[in-house]
């Protein structure tokens, strides 16, 4: 019965559960002091196999923290998908009636989480989407708020009116205005497309439209009053010939002009000059020819 309900919470299990399963504490101190318990947070052992991926580190903390604790703000947003790269710290929410400390992990206390914030992702109490977007609303910039939005839609349909919903189950949380506007944002996708942004900010040239639908086809930037669009090209994003040579078709659809991370990171300045020229003409932009480089561009393009 321990090495199930174990297994049931990838490897973890908590003395209260320990004592309940008829494991007396004597014992539980012989299977620590002879490794056959590992701790990893106060109360919270490992029993046989550790799941060390961010899903078990977020349950270990849901299990330290408490009854009615859940994975919550940045951590929930990572675990659903509207975040990506490296696993942030351990966040939980948890009742008001909970005072636990728990070192590694950051606790948030709220009276009482709606019964409609709350769900199970794969047998882990968490926050919904939208109420974990909510929640980092007024710590996270406007670009990264407005990203996160974009995959939570891509990834699971959410939409403005379930936000609209959470808002005014917490009528007093703050970030609510913010997190409207994010919804309403343009997105960037990439260090690319961050940079492209940034570069034209710095020579004051107006602002396109980002990630928006164009004809059947979702381009990079495009400034509608002038019909000119431009994509951003990274060939790490085209990893083979064949999505590389339909990118170009659809360049050839749009007729619109490309820049490569080069172009915008190496050779702003040039870039920035041809634009502004584009720009003030008021005229489509003729097409660019596009040539896969002859090397792997930095990492961190898109």
């Amino acid at each position: 019965m321990v090495v199930r309900k174990a297994d049931a919470q990838r490897g973890r299990i908590t003395v209260g559960q320990l004592l309940e399963l008829g494991v007396d504490r004597d014992r539980i101190k012989r299977w620590a002091a002879d490794g056959r318990l590992r701790r990893e947070h106060t109360g919270v052992y490992t029993l046989g196999h550790r799941d060390p991926s961010p899903e078990g580190v977020y349950l270990s903390a849901v299990l330290a923290a408490g009854s009615g604790a859940r994975v919550s703000h940045r951590a929930a947003v990572y675990l659903l998908g509207g975040r990506t790269g490296t696993a942030p710290r351990p966040e939980v929410t948890v009742p008001t009636t909970t005072h636990r400390r728990r070192p590694g992990i950051v606790i948030h206390r709220v009276r009482a989480l709606p019964e409609l914030d709350v769900a199970a992702l794969d047998g882990i109490p968490i926050t919904t989407l939208p109420r974990a977007l909510l929640d980092i609303a007024p710590s996270t910039s406007a670009r990264q708020l407005a990203r996160a939005c974009h995959e939570a839609w891509v990834r699971h349909e959410m939409t403005g009116q379930q936000v609209e919903a959470c808002i005014a189950r917490n009528p007093h949380k703050p970030g609510a205005a913010k997190l409207r506007r994010a919804l309403g944002s343009d997105v960037t996708l990439s260090f690319l497309e961050d940079a492209f942004v940034d570069l034209l900010d710095a020579h004051a040239l107006p602002r396109p439209r980002t990630n928006v639908d164009r004809h059947g086809d979702k381009v990079d930037c495009h400034w509608r009053e002038l019909g000119l669009t431009v994509e951003l090209l990274s060939y790490r994003f085209h990893a083979s010939r064949q999505a590389f040579e339909q990118d170009i078709a659809r360049r050839r659809r749009s007729n619109h002009l490309a820049y490569t991370y080069g172009d915008v990171v190496e050779r702003g300045a040039r870039t920035a000059a041809e634009l502004a020229t584009h720009l003030a003409s008021g005229r489509p932009a003729a097409i660019t020819a596009i040539t896969p480089p002859r090397r792997t561009p930095p990492a961190r393009g898109r």
